[in-house]
């Protein structure tokens, strides 16, 4: 029997005639020997006038239950105890309406039978079937899976996702790896956009992702766990192609030790020579606090930042080291290879560049360089200064001349930065940096293929929504251009409500778990059913609300456990109980 002939004996209750259906909601009184649950998904047959039949599909947001023929509280009593009182018990499912086919947008009829959507119904109250790309991103209530349209992730039609929820309950990492490994897995799904995928992934907490290559030993104890990885067409295993990066343990000795403490193996450190700091124009990611920009010092930064790609010029025998030698009027200097004068002060990491700098600048040294202050005032100076020196106690390991250690994400298809031990200031430098390279380079190729995904964890952080930084300027400059050139933003938070709006704004697909009462209530949230906003409060770890445009109202969904460690006690040091499931 197909899904579109069902016979009444199939139905799971009927279309409620005590109130009005709408085109938007409607509800379901139960049959005695049935039920709905929320989430459940389900569809009604409507014979409309001049019409025919009309197809509404819906999905349960709250169920009900109440005794009909009781008047007062006490009479619970008297039907269900002692059976003195006559009364019927009554369930009911409230539904908001997902799909009409076709799409004549008129209300269901009352006392229609309802069913389950399942098979080809349960795809078109998904929109499945009007999905060109349909990506599985998690399971339904029904245990079948749950899909995103991956053209409004990967700049087909839009592009980046938000994760927002609370800080451990809400599993904001876990769902943005299960869906970089759903996208790296599902090449069938993904298309030419698979091919030289790249994604980066910054750790800025703990070092759980450094183990994304390993098994996770706690995989094995529940066969569930695989079954739910069958479903969703992919085999549970760590990610196979990733690359570990972490920045170098501040030390005396030449020797570069990358500075993690639970994992050693197989990862690099990372640094810049002053000579790429001048280049790429790096100098101005050591002022992204935001109360920056409220004076003159981005100025004075864009001026100084100008004049050291002028002036800086190579040292011989000592890649990475540059000098500052004045350039001819007019003009730059040619890019050639000097040797230090007498006494000429050597360029060879962050400490001797603001050493080199401060002399144009310092106004307590007599009167200012204008050619590379401008005219601004002697306490703007002193406080550009400030920072400086700051940021050579703060970051200051992570430039140095020498052989070339920045990041090579053409290593691995996944490139994991460990940033957790850095300063904020010097986390925020690691961060403004790899953007400012992956879109320059996307920016200069002109090309959305091969695309590059970024995984960036505390987006408040970086992109506040008060006030201006250079950092804050690059992701909203990725928000906005980024879907055109293939540069996509998975961005997670806490509170979506202090993230700029630009930011979250610009993401198509947005992902809630467990929020906060007081933050479920701000506008950001806009987009969530009132009984699912009530849901979000009490959400479990693994349990997520979906939205997307391509289906109208939110979809809670769950997705299943990671195959990989997340933590060093996690890792499987025999894989023998890990086959045996799969």
């Amino acid at each position: 029997m197909s899904d579109d002939t069902k016979s009444p004996h199939d139905s799971v209750g009927r279309v409620m005639g005590t109130e009005h259906t709408t085109t938007q909601e409607f509800r379901v009184a139960l049959d005695s020997d049935n039920y709905l649950q929320l989430d459940d998904l389900v569809v009604v047959r409507s014979d409309i006038p001049r019409l025919g039949e009309l197809h509404t599909y819906g999905v349960v947001t709250e169920t009900e239950a109440i005794y009909e023929g009781a008047t007062f509280e006490s009479d619970t009593h008297r039907i269900a105890a002692d059976g003195i009182l006559p009364a019927q018990k009554v369930r009911s499912a409230h539904v908001a309406v997902t799909r009409v086919h076709p799409e004549v947008w008129v209300a269901p009829d009352p006392g229609q039978p309802v069913f389950r959507a399942a098979g080809v119904q349960r795809e078109r109250a998904l929109y499945v079937d009007e999905m060109e790309r349909p990506l599985p991103v998690g399971v339904g209530r029904d245990g079948q899976a749950v899909f995103v349209d991956l053209d409004f992730f990967d700049g087909r039609k839009g592009g980046h996702m938000s994760i927002s929820g609370i800080s451990g309950v809400a599993t904001k990492t876990s769902f943005a790896l299960f869906f970089l490994r759903m996208l790296t897995a599902r090449r069938d799904v993904v298309g030419a956009g698979a091919t030289n995928l790249r994604v980066l992934v910054f750790n800025v907490k703990g070092e759980d992702l450094l183990w994304l290559d390993k098994r996770n030993a706690h995989f094995a104890r529940d066969k569930k766990h695989a079954d739910t990885w069958k479903v969703l067409g992919v085999e549970p295993a760590p990610f196979p192609s990733v690359a570990f990066w972490a920045p170098p343990r501040r030390q005396s000795s030449d020797a570069v030790v990358p500075d993690t403490g639970s994992r050693h193996q197989d990862v690099s450190a990372f640094r810049w020579t002053p000579r790429e700091l001048i280049d790429e124009g790096l100098l101005r990611f050591l002022f992204t606090d935001a109360s920056d920009a409220r004076n003159q010092i981005p100025f004075i930064e864009e001026r100084v930042r100008h004049q050291l790609s002028r002036w800086a010029v190579d040292v011989a025998g000592r890649p990475g080291a540059v000098v500052l030698r004045q350039p001819p009027p007019g003009g730059h200097p040619r890019r050639t290879t000097v040797k230090p004068a007498p006494g000429e002060l050597v360029i060879d990491d962050l400490s001797t560049l603001v050493e080199a700098i401060e002399p144009h600048i310092d106004p307590e040294d007599g009167e200012p360089d204008r050619a590379w202050t401008g005219r601004v005032q002697a306490g703007t100076l002193s406080a550009f200064l400030r920072r400086l020196h700051a940021a050579v106690h703060r970051l200051g390991h992570l430039i140095k001349a020498g052989e070339s250690r920045r990041i090579d994400r053409q290593k691995a298809q996944v490139t994991v930065v460990a940033i957790q031990t850095l300063h904020e200031l010097a986390q925020r430098f690691v961060v403004g940096a790899l953007l400012d390279e992956t879109f320059r380079h996307k920016e200069q190729s002109g090309q959305r293929l091969p695309l590059s995904a970024i995984v960036l964890d505390e987006l408040n952080k970086y992109a506040p929504r008060e006030g201006t930084s250079p950092l804050k300027d690059m992701l909203v400059d990725i928000a906005q251009r980024g879907r055109s050139l293939g540069v996509l933003l998975v961005g997670a938070q806490q509170t979506a409500s202090r993230v700029s709006p630009e930011v979250m704004e610009n993401a198509s697909i947005r992902v809630v778990g467990r929020l906060d009462a007081a933050e479920a209530e701000r506008a950001e949230y806009g987009w969530m059913l009132p009984a699912t906003r009530a849901r979000a409060r009490l959400l479990k770890p693994g349990t997520m609300v979906l939205s997307q445009p391509s289906i109208p109202v939110p979809l809670v969904l769950t997705f299943p456990f990671p195959p990989w460690a997340t933590r060093r006690e996690e890792v499987a040091e025999d894989g023998d109980a890990f086959d045996e499931i799969l």
